[in-house]
């Protein structure tokens, strides 16, 4: 590869011209726009291919010529006249390299512009929770008698944890208020261990231990502390923005989820390129699809995740809007954008 510091003319025919500039091979087999920017010619579709390796091969003679009687300077190089010749060939790339460096500057952009996002994200949930160690996180929740959920002693261990949510019941209405409607708090997770009622440690007690203190508390409503592990256990999926949940393990497909949770996952093609089964994660951006994978030699399917992370923190729910949604979400942001520009 050539050096982007000077211009010189190596064995194989690379050029380079000026200084954080042009470089390509002779035979056209690599391009590069700018530090840390390069194309492959050989992977570039034929309309981007037969121009690059036209122009690489005019540079190319033209540098043998210029470049057998000196070597010039990178100010020298990107001069006009006679020792501007070598640049000539190039000349004739300049609109498609244009059109390069714009496109990467535009996704570097907006990929500057999810960091902050992602981090306000993970930024929120965490406030809401303590973390300790062995990878979980303590937190209190307040729902009103009765509280619609189903314990049990863990099987493995001591303790009583939360087995089931009854939909309609008072836990699932503070849960779609937290995941739907953005209010202060935390939801519950089926996994969770209670550990404390109304502020009266419970740890590691048993169901009939601990029952008698849920059903004989005073007043209409009961604070239980929670402990999650947010790196093993079921993550909560939450569909948008229909508000479809389902609860599901680990390394689960998306399209089970869907299922899961009722939610009618639309799609006219079987691949996964009709896009109208893509599902974006509203926190990372990530895309994931939510039909069928085939395996079409002539077009594989698109290369987004089905699963569900198996690192995912389950402090965090895992929302996924649907097509529709992402690309609305995506004008919202881009208005916001161009008013503070």
């Amino acid at each position: 590869s050539g050096k982007t510091g000077s211009a010189e003319h190596s064995p194989t025919g690379l050029q380079t011209m000026a200084r954080k500039s042009v470089v390509f091979t002779a035979g056209a087999t690599a391009l590069v726009v700018a530090p840390g920017l390069s194309f492959d010619v050989a992977r570039a579709p034929a309309w981007l291919a037969a121009p690059m390796a036209q122009g690489s091969q005019e540079l190319s003679q033209s540098g043998r010529q210029s470049f057998a009687s000196r070597t010039p300077s990178a100010e020298t190089a990107t001069s006009s006249g006679a020792a501007g010749q070598p640049l000539a060939g190039a000349l004739g790339l300049s609109a498609i390299l244009g059109i390069a460096v714009g496109a990467a500057t535009q996704t570097r952009r907006r990929r500057a512009a999810l960091v902050p996002r992602q981090a306000e994200a993970a930024k929120l949930w965490n406030k809401r929770v303590k973390r300790i160690e062995g990878d979980r996180a303590v937190f209190d929740v307040n729902i009103p008698k009765p509280l619609g959920l189903i314990p049990k002693d863990f099987p493995n261990r001591p303790g009583v944890g939360v087995a089931q949510i009854k939909q309609g019941g008072n836990t699932d209405a503070l849960n779609r208020r937290v995941l739907l409607n953005k209010m202060e708090g935390m939801f519950v997770l089926e996994g969770d261990e209670v550990v404390a009622v109304n502020g009266e440690s419970c740890e590691g007690m048993s169901l009939e231990e601990v029952g008698p203190m849920v059903k004989n508390a005073p007043g209409d409503a009961i604070t239980l502390t929670l402990c999650r592990y947010t790196k093993q256990g079921p993550v909560k999926v939450v569909f948008l923005p229909t508000g479809d949940m389902a609860t599901m393990r680990r390394g689960a497909l998306v399209a089970d989820a869907a299922e899961s949770a009722n939610n009618d996952v639309a799609y006219s093609c079987r691949e996964g390129w009709c896009k109208t089964c893509w599902h974006t994660d509203d926190a990372w951006g990530t895309v994931y699809k939510a039909c069928e994978d085939t395996t079409n030699a002539t077009r594989p399917s698109p290369k987004y995740p089905r699963n569900i992370p198996t690192d995912w923190d389950t402090v965090m729910p895992m929302k996924l809007l649907n097509w529709a949604a992402t690309l609305q979400k995506k004008r919202k942001e881009k208005q916001a954008r161009e008013l503070k520009m």
